[in-house]
């Protein structure tokens, strides 16, 4: 823009000095050179005022163009710090997420240990259940017959939980149960069982003529039918326990194992 004023003050400065430094020649001297001066002076002026004007209009719109960079530079350094706290963000996102996987990862591994072991420990329980008491056994058959073959490691711990819990209530106290038993001579006769814990129980029957021992062993519980054992005194603590006799001291025999009970027949056949 400025070239073109510049361009433009140069021509008509040119034809200006031509107009003056001109040879006169009075017969070609008119009134209309004069005018044309003028005219040429007023064109002077006016590009004078146009490029004042123009350098005016332009330092305004310079003004208001720096205005719009600035607003625009501003913008763009707002838009880098968003930007910025966006990307932060989106790193503590992908770092929580990447934390929530491993934690995730842990815990699957952790459920599968824990499952395996809820079934090991399922295991252990079918296991027991031949070596309990009757009454028991009769607890673990349900218990265990009615836990679905698909339940969870949770059912499966909690019915293996309450099993145990049943087990360790029978052997913290004395029990009483009865039942028909087969003698040696496949004659059945119905007794009375008292059971110290899980591991021990004493029978008689009603008039204390049939009379022995239960204990745990490897095959599962046994009884077993002996004549040392005095029915009387069996079904004396049996009263007790019921009490509907008077609390005392009574000797009963202990048989700790099946393997020690066939020992003990041994050793009494033995000539």
């Amino acid at each position: 823009m400025n070239r073109f004023y510049r361009h433009s003050q140069i021509a008509l400065l040119t034809l200006w000095l031509t107009a003056i430094f001109s040879p006169y020649n009075p017969a070609q001297a008119e009134p209309s050179a004069t005018a044309q001066l003028d005219a040429l002076v007023q064109q002077w002026l006016a590009l004078e005022q146009q490029q004042h004007q123009l350098q005016k209009d332009w330092q305004l719109r310079k003004q208001s163009l720096q205005q719009g960079i600035n607003l625009l530079q501003a913008e763009q350094k707002q838009l880098q710090q968003v930007l910025e706290r966006n990307n932060k963000q989106h790193d503590a996102v992908d770092e929580k997420r990447a934390a929530l996987l491993t934690q995730q990862q842990q815990l699957e591994q952790q459920q599968q240990q824990g499952g395996r072991q809820i079934s090991a420990l399922l295991q252990q329980v079918r296991v027991m259940q031949p070596q309990l008491p009757p009454p028991l056994q009769h607890l673990w058959q349900q218990g265990l017959g009615s836990l679905p073959d698909n339940a969870d490691a949770s059912v499966q711990l909690q019915r293996s939980l309450f099993l145990l819990t049943k087990l360790a209530e029978f052997q913290q106290r004395l029990s009483l149960d009865e039942m028909t038993l087969n003698t040696a001579d496949g004659k059945p006769v119905r007794v009375k069982q008292l059971y110290l814990g899980a591991s021990q129980a004493w029978f008689s029957s009603a008039d204390g003529s049939y009379s022995g021992l239960g204990y745990p062993g490897s095959a599962g519980w046994s009884w077993q039918f002996d004549s040392s054992i005095d029915g009387k005194d069996v079904l004396h603590a049996i009263a007790m326990l019921e009490k509907r006799a008077q609390a005392e001291l009574i000797s009963l025999p202990l048989q700790l194992s099946a393997e020690a009970a066939t020992l003990s027949q041994q050793k009494e056949t033995t000539p």
